[in-house]
């Protein structure tokens, strides 16, 4: 269970020091603080999806001043210097910093991030409702932005989760014809309001009369699932992207990507800042939010076993009204 913290850290040139106001409690936290992928760093401040307001600022920061609202996310510092940084690709950076692993995350009072991982928030984005946008919304629209989608493709979005339901909701506002697949019937309403039709993920036989119907299928499930079964339903050159994935080793018929198709598996793991700048611009200028409830940030233990329990359909965010 959490219990306080403290540490000192000095505000370099390109640092700023930010107010946290509101941060979220996801899954991905849970499995920090369990260190369920092998990589957490203990003592942990968890929680990586922040929204805070600049308090103080480097000699060298530019693009932020005191008083705004930024939104940071999963990545705190990149060096800049590499052949990824230089190509605008900063989330591949071999000396980057992302929290849980590296540094201290947002279940804090304040947090000292690189200000070009600070983002200037766009004035109409509500904080508990566009907090996801920062990791969950970043790494399902950097995802679909590589898969280079002709106009008005068939695509399928596979687990109706907090991702899952954002990456609906852009590849709708971008003009596609989706397919929500799930285990749940009690979601069939939602996937049809974000602007999908439902599939049965649990029906085998069913699945089969999608074969090769689908351009792009974005998984966002992390329980095992049939691998297969997805990429059949590829058409010739269609792509499946995995942003989540289930602890344990998953089996694929190779063949399947090469015979009659020239078909691609690949993973997306976070975004660029360019990314970032772009998807909260889109997000805001379509309403694009995922659904949340919130708590004060006292409750912290509270939210994080109501999280743990799996226990909410809605993104839980902590407030901080000091």
């Amino acid at each position: 269970m959490p219990a306080p913290f403290s540490y000192e850290r000095k505000l370099r040139n390109t640092d700023v020091l930010v107010k946290i106001t509101h941060c979220s409690v996801s899954m991905g936290d849970i499995q920090m603080m369990d260190d369920d992928w092998g990589d957490t760093r203990f003592p942990l401040v968890p929680c990586h999806e922040i929204i805070g307001i600049i308090e103080k600022t480097g000699a060298e920061v530019t693009n932020i001043k005191n008083g705004d609202r930024v939104g940071i996310g999963y990545q705190q510092e990149a060096c800049f210097k590499c052949v990824f940084c230089k190509g605008g690709k900063e989330q591949f950076c071999p000396h980057q910093k992302v929290t849980g692993v590296h540094c201290y995350g947002g279940l804090a009072e304040h947090i000292i991030v690189d200000g070009r991982f600070a983002f200037k928030l766009p004035a109409g984005i509500d904080a508990v409702k566009s907090i996801g946008l920062l990791s969950s919304g970043l790494t399902v629209y950097a995802a679909i932005k590589s898969a280079g989608l002709p106009k008005n493709a068939v695509v399928g979005v596979a687990g109706i989760g907090g991702l899952g339901q954002l990456a609906i909701q852009y590849l709708h506002k971008m003009g596609h014809r989706i397919s929500g697949f799930s285990h749940s019937p009690e979601k069939k309403k939602l996937i049809h309001q974000l602007g999908a039709t439902y599939i049965d993920s649990e029906d085998p036989e069913g699945l089969k009369v999608y074969n090769r119907k689908f351009d792009f299928i974005l998984s966002t499930v992390n329980a095992g699932f049939d691998l297969d079964a997805y990429i059949k339903m590829l058409l010739p050159q269609g792509k499946l992207c995995l942003v989540a994935s289930p602890l344990t080793k998953q089996s694929v018929s190779t063949g399947l990507l090469y015979d009659y198709a020239q078909r691609t598996i690949y993973g997306n793991y976070t975004g660029s800042r360019r990314d970032m700048k772009d998807m909260l611009t889109f997000s805001a200028k379509h309403g694009i939010e995922s659904a949340a409830q919130s708590l004060p940030f006292h409750q912290m233990n509270e939210a994080i076993e109501m999280v743990r329990a799996k226990k909410l359909v809605t993104k839980l965010v902590l407030e901080n009204s000091h």
